[in-house]
């Protein structure tokens, strides 16, 4: 279905770096403090088989008859047996099989057979030293152009690898730009909200100052400061249901 392996995480669109940009991972203390965060989700992580939703791989070759006996053998712990060398031996029958001509025939056939085997190799030297140069010539012209094609095709692989790592960086330089820039207005806003935290202290206690005043001059400002009004209500209200 094209998932990705890594999406089968769980909130895997959680993990996210900006490697080009992030330039505290060089320092030592924030390379101890990602080291600590790692060691310590590895005590707590349960690893799983990433395997199990994937198809086997088509292994043909062993799957044969021929492979299933020799794996069937490795793991009964049968020693490989050692090639014969019989067929490939040309001796005189002597003793009591001397007078036995099946076996002067089965000489015969392994001396033919040596024989053939020695002709063969004459003429692949036969064939080696006429044709062997040629044959190595036109064998380089083939290597050197699959040198080529694989030597092209690498370079086409590491173009296509660099316009990536381009366009990440780009796409790390623009968002580190907007970071940069949401920092700035964040730590903006916050000046901002101290400065009014700080005038709203300030007003407060103005407020508080001029209320003091009007009540040691005796002035009434309930009509104005119908917030101070219910405060002294309220107040009278406690002191009242105190007294009772």
């Amino acid at each position: 279905d094209g998932k990705l392996l890594f999406m089968e995480n769980e909130h895997y669109a959680l993990v996210d770096a900006l490697p080009y940009i992030d330039t505290q991972l060089g320092s030592m203390e924030v390379a101890q403090q990602v080291k600590a965060l790692i060691d310590e989700e590895m005590a707590l992580f349960e690893p799983r088989d990433y395997l199990a939703d994937l198809p086997p791989p088509e292994t043909k070759l062993l799957s044969s008859e021929a492979m299933q006996r020799e794996m069937a053998r490795v793991e009964a712990g049968i020693p490989l047996g050692s090639i014969s060398i019989d067929r490939y031996k040309v001796e005189e029958p002597t003793g009591m099989v001397a007078q036995d001509h099946g076996a002067w025939r089965k000489a015969a056939e392994a001396a033919q057979m040596q024989l053939e085997y020695n002709r063969l190799r004459l003429t692949n030297l036969e064939m080696l030293e006429r044709w062997g140069g040629k044959a190595w010539i036109a064998h380089s012209a083939v290597v050197r152009a699959s040198e080529r094609v694989l030597a092209t095709e690498a370079a086409g692989l590491r173009a296509a690898r660099e316009e990536v790592n381009k366009k990440r960086k780009l796409d790390h330089v623009s968002c580190g730009n907007e970071l940069r820039r949401l920092a700035h207005e964040l730590e903006r806003y916050r000046q901002d909200n101290s400065e009014v935290e700080r005038g709203l202290v300030q007003v407060e206690a103005e407020v508080q100052r001029l209320r003091q005043a009007a009540i040691d001059r005796g002035v009434d400002i309930d009509d104005i400061d119908p917030e101070f009004a219910e405060q002294k209500k309220a107040r009278l209200a406690e002191e009242g249901g105190g007294g009772l």
